[in-house]
Protein backbone atom coordinates (compact mmCIF):
# COMPACT_ATOMS: atom_id res chain seq x y z
CA UNK A 1 0.00 0.00 0.00
CA UNK A 2 1.16 3.57 -0.64
CA UNK A 3 -0.12 7.13 -0.49
CA UNK A 4 1.28 10.35 -1.94
CA UNK A 5 0.71 14.08 -1.47
CA UNK A 6 1.78 17.40 -2.92
CA UNK A 7 0.95 20.89 -1.74
CA UNK A 8 2.08 24.48 -1.67
CA UNK A 9 2.60 24.83 2.05
CA UNK A 10 4.79 25.88 4.92
CA UNK A 11 5.94 23.78 7.91
CA UNK A 12 2.50 23.63 9.57
CA UNK A 13 0.74 22.51 6.42
CA UNK A 14 3.48 19.99 5.72
CA UNK A 15 3.15 18.51 9.19
CA UNK A 16 -0.57 17.92 8.59
CA UNK A 17 0.11 16.18 5.27
CA UNK A 18 2.72 13.96 6.89
CA UNK A 19 0.29 13.01 9.65
CA UNK A 20 -2.46 12.25 7.12
CA UNK A 21 -0.17 9.91 5.17
CA UNK A 22 0.94 8.16 8.35
CA UNK A 23 -2.69 7.51 9.26
CA UNK A 24 -3.54 6.24 5.76
CA UNK A 25 -0.70 3.70 5.37
CA UNK A 26 -0.71 0.75 7.81
CA UNK A 27 2.71 -0.59 8.83
CA UNK A 28 4.73 1.76 6.59
CA UNK A 29 8.25 0.68 5.73
CA UNK A 30 9.67 3.79 4.07
CA UNK A 31 9.05 7.17 2.53
CA UNK A 32 10.50 10.08 0.57
CA UNK A 33 9.67 13.78 1.00
CA UNK A 34 10.70 16.32 -1.66
CA UNK A 35 10.73 20.02 -0.67
CA UNK A 36 11.20 23.24 -2.62
CA UNK A 37 11.50 26.95 -1.93
CA UNK A 38 11.87 27.93 1.71
CA UNK A 39 11.28 24.36 2.84
CA UNK A 40 14.29 23.25 0.77
CA UNK A 41 16.39 25.89 2.52
CA UNK A 42 15.30 24.41 5.85
CA UNK A 43 15.68 20.74 5.01
CA UNK A 44 17.01 19.89 8.47
CA UNK A 45 13.86 21.33 10.03
CA UNK A 46 11.73 19.30 7.60
CA UNK A 47 13.67 16.18 8.60
CA UNK A 48 12.76 16.89 12.22
CA UNK A 49 9.09 17.06 11.22
CA UNK A 50 9.35 13.79 9.32
CA UNK A 51 11.10 12.12 12.24
CA UNK A 52 8.26 13.10 14.55
CA UNK A 53 5.30 12.49 12.23
CA UNK A 54 6.63 9.21 10.80
CA UNK A 55 8.20 7.92 13.99
CA UNK A 56 10.11 4.70 13.40
CA UNK A 57 9.79 4.90 9.60
CA UNK A 58 13.02 5.28 7.58
CA UNK A 59 12.80 8.11 5.08
CA UNK A 60 14.72 10.67 3.03
CA UNK A 61 14.14 14.43 2.78
CA UNK A 62 15.32 15.88 -0.55
CA UNK A 63 15.79 19.61 -1.38
CA UNK A 64 14.49 20.17 -4.92
CA UNK A 65 14.05 22.97 -7.44
CA UNK A 66 10.38 21.98 -7.69
CA UNK A 67 8.14 19.11 -6.64
CA UNK A 68 5.43 17.06 -8.28
CA UNK A 69 2.88 14.31 -7.84
CA UNK A 70 0.17 12.73 -9.95
CA UNK A 71 -1.88 15.85 -9.11
CA UNK A 72 0.47 18.39 -10.67
CA UNK A 73 3.80 20.21 -10.44
CA UNK A 74 4.88 23.01 -8.11
CA UNK A 75 7.53 25.30 -9.60
CA UNK A 76 8.91 28.58 -8.32
CA UNK A 77 7.15 28.28 -4.96
CA UNK A 78 7.51 26.74 -1.53
CA UNK A 79 5.98 23.29 -1.58
CA UNK A 80 6.38 19.62 -0.83
CA UNK A 81 5.50 16.24 -2.25
CA UNK A 82 6.04 12.79 -0.87
CA UNK A 83 5.12 9.14 -0.81
CA UNK A 84 4.84 6.68 2.07
CA UNK A 85 4.67 2.95 1.38
CA UNK A 86 4.54 -0.43 3.03
CA UNK A 87 6.66 -3.40 1.94
CA UNK A 88 10.34 -4.22 1.91
CA UNK A 89 13.14 -3.20 4.24
CA UNK A 90 14.38 0.38 3.84
CA UNK A 91 17.80 1.55 5.06
CA UNK A 92 18.98 5.16 4.68
CA UNK A 93 22.68 5.67 3.91
CA UNK A 94 24.96 8.67 3.43
CA UNK A 95 28.50 9.38 2.34
CA UNK A 96 30.74 10.98 4.95
CA UNK A 97 31.84 14.56 4.37
CA UNK A 98 35.31 13.65 3.14
CA UNK A 99 36.96 14.68 -0.06
CA UNK A 100 38.91 11.58 -1.04
CA UNK A 101 37.39 9.17 -3.52
CA UNK A 102 33.65 9.85 -3.06
CA UNK A 103 32.80 7.14 -5.56
CA UNK A 104 34.79 4.59 -3.55
CA UNK A 105 33.02 5.67 -0.36
CA UNK A 106 29.68 5.30 -2.11
CA UNK A 107 30.58 1.79 -3.30
CA UNK A 108 31.58 0.84 0.24
CA UNK A 109 28.35 2.27 1.69
CA UNK A 110 26.24 0.27 -0.74
CA UNK A 111 28.30 -2.87 -0.18
CA UNK A 112 27.80 -2.60 3.58
CA UNK A 113 24.07 -1.94 3.21
CA UNK A 114 23.00 -4.44 0.54
CA UNK A 115 26.03 -6.62 -0.23
CA UNK A 116 25.25 -9.12 -2.99
CA UNK A 117 21.49 -9.20 -2.35
CA UNK A 118 19.06 -7.94 -5.00
CA UNK A 119 18.31 -4.37 -3.95
CA UNK A 120 17.24 -0.93 -5.06
CA UNK A 121 19.26 2.18 -4.24
CA UNK A 122 17.72 5.63 -4.67
CA UNK A 123 20.53 8.17 -4.56
CA UNK A 124 20.26 11.95 -4.09
CA UNK A 125 23.57 13.72 -4.68
CA UNK A 126 24.68 17.30 -4.27
CA UNK A 127 25.80 18.78 -7.59
CA UNK A 128 29.50 18.08 -8.00
CA UNK A 129 29.52 15.33 -5.37
CA UNK A 130 31.44 13.07 -7.74
CA UNK A 131 32.55 13.04 -11.36
CA UNK A 132 30.12 11.39 -13.80
CA UNK A 133 32.54 8.66 -14.83
CA UNK A 134 32.96 7.52 -11.20
CA UNK A 135 29.34 6.41 -10.96
CA UNK A 136 29.91 3.62 -13.47
CA UNK A 137 32.18 1.70 -11.06
CA UNK A 138 29.37 1.10 -8.55
CA UNK A 139 28.34 -2.14 -10.26
CA UNK A 140 31.61 -3.71 -9.08
CA UNK A 141 30.51 -3.63 -5.43
CA UNK A 142 26.73 -4.02 -5.78
CA UNK A 143 26.10 -5.88 -9.07
CA UNK A 144 22.52 -6.79 -8.17
CA UNK A 145 21.46 -3.27 -7.25
CA UNK A 146 19.02 -1.22 -9.31
CA UNK A 147 20.44 2.29 -8.96
CA UNK A 148 18.77 5.57 -9.95
CA UNK A 149 18.31 9.03 -8.49
CA UNK A 150 18.84 12.75 -8.97
CA UNK A 151 20.79 15.80 -7.90
CA UNK A 152 19.49 18.08 -5.17
CA UNK A 153 18.77 21.73 -5.83
CA UNK A 154 21.11 22.88 -3.06
CA UNK A 155 22.45 21.34 0.09
CA UNK A 156 22.28 17.69 1.05
CA UNK A 157 19.41 15.27 1.21
CA UNK A 158 18.86 14.05 4.78
CA UNK A 159 18.17 10.45 5.74
CA UNK A 160 15.98 9.60 8.73
CA UNK A 161 16.73 6.16 10.17
CA UNK A 162 14.17 3.95 11.89
CA UNK A 163 15.90 4.85 15.17
CA UNK A 164 15.36 8.55 14.51
CA UNK A 165 18.95 9.40 13.62
CA UNK A 166 19.44 12.10 10.98
CA UNK A 167 22.25 11.41 8.49
CA UNK A 168 23.50 13.42 5.54
CA UNK A 169 26.44 13.76 3.20
CA UNK A 170 27.40 14.68 -0.37
CA UNK A 171 25.21 11.77 -1.46
CA UNK A 172 22.34 10.43 0.64
CA UNK A 173 19.82 7.79 -0.26
CA UNK A 174 17.64 4.81 0.53
CA UNK A 175 18.54 1.15 0.02
CA UNK A 176 15.51 -1.14 -0.37
CA UNK A 177 15.65 -4.93 -0.04
CA UNK A 178 12.94 -7.56 0.18
CA UNK A 179 10.88 -5.74 -2.43
CA UNK A 180 10.63 -6.37 -6.16
CA UNK A 181 13.05 -4.08 -8.03
CA UNK A 182 11.24 -1.20 -9.73
CA UNK A 183 10.80 -0.87 -13.46
CA UNK A 184 13.01 2.11 -14.32
CA UNK A 185 13.40 3.95 -17.60
CA UNK A 186 14.64 7.37 -18.68
CA UNK A 187 14.22 9.75 -21.59
CA UNK A 188 16.09 12.96 -22.50
CA UNK A 189 14.28 16.07 -23.74
CA UNK A 190 16.61 16.66 -26.65
CA UNK A 191 16.54 16.33 -30.43
CA UNK A 192 19.64 14.98 -32.14
CA UNK A 193 21.12 17.35 -34.70
CA UNK A 194 23.64 14.91 -36.11
CA UNK A 195 24.61 11.29 -36.34
CA UNK A 196 27.07 9.76 -33.90
CA UNK A 197 30.77 9.96 -34.69
CA UNK A 198 33.53 7.94 -33.08
CA UNK A 199 35.85 10.15 -31.04
CA UNK A 200 39.28 9.79 -32.61
CA UNK A 201 41.38 12.06 -30.42
CA UNK A 202 40.87 13.72 -27.04
CA UNK A 203 43.18 15.36 -24.50
CA UNK A 204 42.38 16.64 -21.02
CA UNK A 205 38.64 16.52 -21.62
CA UNK A 206 38.96 18.35 -24.95
CA UNK A 207 37.70 16.41 -27.97
CA UNK A 208 39.96 17.26 -30.89
CA UNK A 209 38.75 14.98 -33.66
CA UNK A 210 35.69 12.76 -34.21
CA UNK A 211 34.56 10.98 -37.35
CA UNK A 212 37.79 12.03 -39.05
CA UNK A 213 37.04 15.75 -38.66
CA UNK A 214 37.89 18.48 -36.14
CA UNK A 215 35.30 18.45 -33.37
CA UNK A 216 34.52 22.17 -33.73
CA UNK A 217 33.76 21.65 -37.42
CA UNK A 218 31.29 18.89 -36.53
CA UNK A 219 29.54 21.22 -34.08
CA UNK A 220 29.32 24.01 -36.68
CA UNK A 221 27.83 21.65 -39.25
CA UNK A 222 25.29 20.26 -36.75
CA UNK A 223 24.03 23.70 -35.70
CA UNK A 224 23.96 25.28 -39.16
CA UNK A 225 20.22 24.69 -39.52
CA UNK A 226 19.35 26.47 -36.25
CA UNK A 227 20.08 30.00 -37.37
CA UNK A 228 22.78 32.44 -36.34
CA UNK A 229 23.17 32.43 -33.42
CA UNK A 230 20.93 29.73 -31.85
CA UNK A 231 18.37 31.15 -29.41
CA UNK A 232 18.59 30.63 -25.65
CA UNK A 233 15.75 28.10 -25.93
CA UNK A 234 17.86 26.15 -28.43
CA UNK A 235 20.44 25.03 -25.89
CA UNK A 236 23.14 23.01 -27.68
CA UNK A 237 24.34 19.90 -25.89
CA UNK A 238 26.78 17.09 -26.54
CA UNK A 239 25.32 13.58 -26.67
CA UNK A 240 27.70 10.81 -25.62
CA UNK A 241 27.11 7.12 -26.32
CA UNK A 242 29.19 4.07 -25.49
CA UNK A 243 31.36 2.49 -28.18
CA UNK A 244 29.30 0.18 -30.41
CA UNK A 245 29.18 -3.47 -29.36
CA UNK A 246 28.99 -4.73 -32.93
CA UNK A 247 31.77 -4.25 -35.51
CA UNK A 248 31.17 -1.28 -37.80
CA UNK A 249 29.34 -1.92 -41.04
CA UNK A 250 31.25 -1.97 -44.30
CA UNK A 251 31.50 1.40 -46.07
CA UNK A 252 28.26 2.14 -47.86
CA UNK A 253 26.32 -0.68 -46.14
CA UNK A 254 22.65 0.27 -45.84
CA UNK A 255 23.21 3.55 -47.65
CA UNK A 256 19.99 4.83 -49.19
CA UNK A 257 17.72 3.25 -46.58
CA UNK A 258 16.90 6.51 -44.77
CA UNK A 259 14.14 4.98 -42.66
CA UNK A 260 16.38 2.21 -41.30
CA UNK A 261 19.16 4.73 -40.67
CA UNK A 262 16.83 7.00 -38.69
CA UNK A 263 15.52 4.05 -36.68
CA UNK A 264 19.08 2.98 -35.83
CA UNK A 265 19.90 6.53 -34.71
CA UNK A 266 16.83 6.69 -32.47
CA UNK A 267 17.79 3.40 -30.79
CA UNK A 268 21.17 4.70 -29.57
CA UNK A 269 21.20 5.34 -25.83
CA UNK A 270 23.08 8.45 -24.85
CA UNK A 271 23.63 10.93 -22.04
CA UNK A 272 23.66 14.70 -22.44
CA UNK A 273 26.55 16.93 -21.46
CA UNK A 274 27.12 20.69 -21.75
CA UNK A 275 29.63 22.03 -24.25
CA UNK A 276 31.84 23.73 -21.68
CA UNK A 277 34.06 25.63 -24.07
CA UNK A 278 35.94 25.64 -27.35
CA UNK A 279 39.62 25.55 -28.27
CA UNK A 280 39.78 27.54 -31.54
CA UNK A 281 43.47 26.94 -32.12
CA UNK A 282 43.02 23.14 -32.07
CA UNK A 283 39.42 23.17 -33.36
CA UNK A 284 38.43 21.26 -30.20
CA UNK A 285 35.52 21.16 -27.76
CA UNK A 286 35.77 20.92 -23.97
CA UNK A 287 33.33 18.17 -22.96
CA UNK A 288 34.97 16.49 -19.95
CA UNK A 289 36.83 13.27 -19.22
CA UNK A 290 33.95 11.02 -20.32
CA UNK A 291 34.56 12.03 -23.92
CA UNK A 292 37.26 9.43 -24.48
CA UNK A 293 38.57 8.01 -27.77
CA UNK A 294 36.26 5.23 -28.91
CA UNK A 295 33.11 6.77 -27.41
CA UNK A 296 30.57 8.20 -29.83
CA UNK A 297 29.68 11.89 -30.06
CA UNK A 298 26.66 13.68 -31.50
CA UNK A 299 25.05 17.05 -30.89
CA UNK A 300 21.54 17.77 -29.69
CA UNK A 301 19.23 20.65 -28.87
CA UNK A 302 16.74 20.85 -26.02
CA UNK A 303 13.29 20.13 -27.46
CA UNK A 304 9.82 20.24 -25.88
CA UNK A 305 8.12 17.93 -28.37
CA UNK A 306 10.81 15.29 -27.89
CA UNK A 307 10.48 15.68 -24.13
CA UNK A 308 6.75 15.00 -24.23
CA UNK A 309 7.04 12.11 -26.66
CA UNK A 310 9.90 10.57 -24.73
CA UNK A 311 8.04 10.60 -21.42
CA UNK A 312 4.92 9.19 -23.08
CA UNK A 313 7.10 6.44 -24.53
CA UNK A 314 8.81 5.36 -21.31
CA UNK A 315 5.51 5.57 -19.37
CA UNK A 316 3.89 3.31 -21.96
CA UNK A 317 6.80 0.87 -21.87
CA UNK A 318 6.94 0.74 -18.07
CA UNK A 319 3.16 0.22 -17.91
CA UNK A 320 3.37 -2.67 -20.38
CA UNK A 321 6.25 -4.26 -18.48
CA UNK A 322 4.19 -4.11 -15.28
CA UNK A 323 1.40 -6.29 -16.70
CA UNK A 324 0.84 -9.26 -14.40
CA UNK A 325 1.91 -7.32 -11.30
CA UNK A 326 0.24 -4.84 -8.98
CA UNK A 327 1.69 -1.29 -9.23
CA UNK A 328 2.16 0.27 -5.79
CA UNK A 329 3.64 3.73 -6.44
CA UNK A 330 6.09 5.59 -8.68
CA UNK A 331 8.88 8.12 -8.36
CA UNK A 332 9.51 10.59 -11.17
CA UNK A 333 12.72 12.65 -11.20
CA UNK A 334 12.91 15.27 -13.93
CA UNK A 335 15.40 17.98 -14.77
CA UNK A 336 14.66 21.52 -13.58
CA UNK A 337 15.47 22.58 -17.16
CA UNK A 338 12.28 20.86 -18.34
CA UNK A 339 8.98 21.84 -16.72
CA UNK A 340 7.23 25.08 -17.58
CA UNK A 341 10.46 26.69 -18.77
CA UNK A 342 10.68 24.15 -21.59
CA UNK A 343 7.02 23.46 -22.37
CA UNK A 344 5.66 26.98 -21.86
CA UNK A 345 2.76 25.69 -19.75
CA UNK A 346 2.55 24.03 -16.32
CA UNK A 347 1.94 20.37 -15.39
CA UNK A 348 2.79 18.87 -18.80
CA UNK A 349 4.70 15.91 -17.42
CA UNK A 350 2.36 15.36 -14.46
CA UNK A 351 -0.56 15.16 -16.91
CA UNK A 352 1.26 12.56 -19.02
CA UNK A 353 1.86 10.41 -15.94
CA UNK A 354 -1.74 10.79 -14.75
CA UNK A 355 -3.10 9.83 -18.17
CA UNK A 356 -1.02 6.65 -18.16
CA UNK A 357 -1.24 5.65 -14.48
CA UNK A 358 -4.50 7.32 -13.34
CA UNK A 359 -4.52 7.66 -9.53
CA UNK A 360 -1.36 5.68 -8.82
CA UNK A 361 0.54 7.47 -6.01
CA UNK A 362 3.46 9.37 -7.56
CA UNK A 363 5.97 11.72 -5.98
CA UNK A 364 8.94 13.45 -7.54
CA UNK A 365 11.16 16.44 -7.99
CA UNK A 366 12.73 18.89 -10.43
CA UNK A 367 16.43 18.13 -10.13
CA UNK A 368 19.86 19.55 -10.92
CA UNK A 369 20.98 16.31 -12.59
CA UNK A 370 19.59 12.83 -13.11
CA UNK A 371 20.99 9.38 -12.35
CA UNK A 372 19.53 7.19 -15.05
CA UNK A 373 19.67 3.40 -15.47
CA UNK A 374 22.09 2.08 -18.06
CA UNK A 375 23.33 -1.49 -18.37
CA UNK A 376 22.54 -4.10 -15.70
CA UNK A 377 23.78 -2.85 -12.35
CA UNK A 378 24.93 0.45 -13.85
CA UNK A 379 23.71 4.01 -13.97
CA UNK A 380 24.96 7.25 -15.51
CA UNK A 381 24.59 10.92 -14.73
CA UNK A 382 22.61 12.86 -17.30
CA UNK A 383 20.95 16.23 -17.89
CA UNK A 384 17.53 17.32 -19.21
CA UNK A 385 16.31 13.78 -18.56
CA UNK A 386 13.21 12.33 -16.92
CA UNK A 387 13.67 9.16 -14.83
CA UNK A 388 10.56 7.10 -14.07
CA UNK A 389 10.59 4.26 -11.52
CA UNK A 390 7.48 2.11 -10.99
CA UNK A 391 7.40 0.00 -7.83
CA UNK A 392 5.09 -2.99 -7.90
CA UNK A 393 4.21 -6.23 -6.16
CA UNK A 394 3.37 -9.62 -7.73
CA UNK A 395 -0.38 -9.91 -8.35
Amino acid sequence: MARSFSATCGPDGLLQHLADLRSAVPSPSGGVVFVSGQLAQRASGVAELVRGAWRGVPACVVPAAGVLSERGEIEGDTGASGVLWSGGQVTPFALPERTEEPSRLLREALARTVGQRPATAILFARPGAFAPERLEALSLSAPNTCLFGAGTASGSAIGVTSQGELIEGPATGLAITGFAPPLVDASPAARLLSGFHRIDEASGGVVLRAGGRPALDLLSAATATLGEPPSAQQLILAALADPPLDPPAAPGAGRGDAEAEAEALDSVRYVLRPVRGIDPSRRGLLLGDEARPGARLAFAVRDAAIGRAGLEGIARQVSRSALGSAPRFALYLTCAGRGQGLYGTPDVEARILRQRFADLPIAGMHSSLEIAPWARGQAKLSLYTGVLALFRAPS
